[in-house]
This record gives C-alpha cells, sequence and structure tokens, in this order.
C-alpha cells in the first residue's frame, strides 16, 4: 500500500512531497558525519548519486520535504514509516540542512506532523537516536517523547558498539502536552 503523503502547513512551514532537487539540497552533506556519535562531527558533502529515487513514494511510509514558506528553500526531510502494529504505532525518522538548525523549524514540523498522524487513527509515534546524537535527543525531549526501548550494542561504528534508543509519544500525552483536538 503507498500511503498518500498530504501537504501540511504551520505559520512559517510547508510540509509536501519533494523533487530529487529538493532531496539533493537537504542531504547536501553526509547526516552520519553529523551525529556526533563517536565523536564525530564534520561536514562531509554527500554522494549525490545515492539520493536519486528518493523523491518516489514507498509503501507504507509518509515523506515529506519541509519549506521555508516565505522563500520555498528546502529544509528538511520528515518520513514516517516502519509501522507497529502491536502498539498501533508509526517511527518518524528527520533530517535538517545545518544551515536551519537551532531555528525551531524543526519542532514546528514535527508538531504538525504529530498531529496528521494521529488524525490518521494511531494511537502512538515513536522517534528514537543513536548514542551520542545529542541534537535527535535534545529534540525527543523537547517534544515530550518518553524512553520506550533501548537496545545495547545495536550497531557498530569503527568497532565500536553503538546504543540505539526508541522514544513513545502517545496520543494521550500528546493531547496533555499540546492540548489538541485529535481524538
Amino acid at each position: 500500500m503507498i500511503y498518500i503523503t498530504p501537504q501540511l502547513d504551520t505559520e512559517r512551514l510547508l510540509l509536501k512531497r519533494g523533487t530529487i532537487e529538493d532531496y539533493k539540497k537537504v542531504y547536501e552533506y553526509d547526516f552520519r558525519k553529523l551525529r556526533e556519535i563517536n565523536g564525530e562531527f564534520e561536514y562531509v558533502k554527500y554522494d549525490g548519486a545515492k539520493i536519486e529515487g528518493w523523491e518516489k513514494p514507498y509503501d507504507n511510509s509518509y515523506d515529506w520535504i519541509v519549506y521555508l514558506k516565505d522563500n520555498f528553500i528546502p529544509i528538511a526531510n520528515i518520513t514516517a514509516d516502519r509501522e507497529r502494529k502491536d502498539i498501533n504505532a508509526i517511527e518518524l525518522s528527520f533530517n535538517t540542512h545545518p544551515n536551519y538548525w537551532k531555528k525551531g523549524y524543526t519542532t514546528e514540523a514535527l508538531k504538525e506532523v504529530f498531529k496528521f498522524l494521529f488524525e490518521q487513527g494511531y494511537e502512538n509515534i515513536l522517534c528514537g537516536y543513536d548514542e551520542g546524537n545529542i541534537r535527535s535527543k535534545s529534540i525527543n525531549e523537547k517534544l515530550g517523547f518518553v524512553p520506550y526501548e533501548i537496545r545495547e550494542n545495536a550497531w557498530y561504528k569503527e568497532g565500536v558498539p553503538i546504543t540505539t534508543y526508541t522514544n513513545i509519544m502517545s496520543k494521550e500525552r500528546y493531547n496533555e502536552i499540546y492540548h489538541s483536538k485529535c481524538k
């Protein structure tokens, strides 16, 4: 089943399906090098050939490019996929171009995505980060996610085991935090 990614609007942002050129702009840098896992942080250009095809819809996935409304610059990508039927959940992943960090854009966009996903009938939203990725950890905490699963030694980076943390936002918690009208 292919999910239809709807256009979403916030005060400053427009979220919608993007073109291959939009993905290339958002993923100008290799985000694996910007997450501070094992202390690694460097601006390395991403191989644009690896992005080819990202603009095509994937089964069971919502995929937004986030644009600034005032100049239609693509600044981020948010994907909702990997459903967990056992807890009626879907998982979010996101990347924001470093030029747009610490401006509140990612949290603004994610709140709108939460609203949409809960209106679609999900009871939970999952979002995680890997050990050392303090930016993603901070956004998870700021938005109100709570710990759900910890996978120690989930993967290895240059021989060093990395723990993966998965957090959860229930519809009930979302309503408590954001006073949403989602029912």
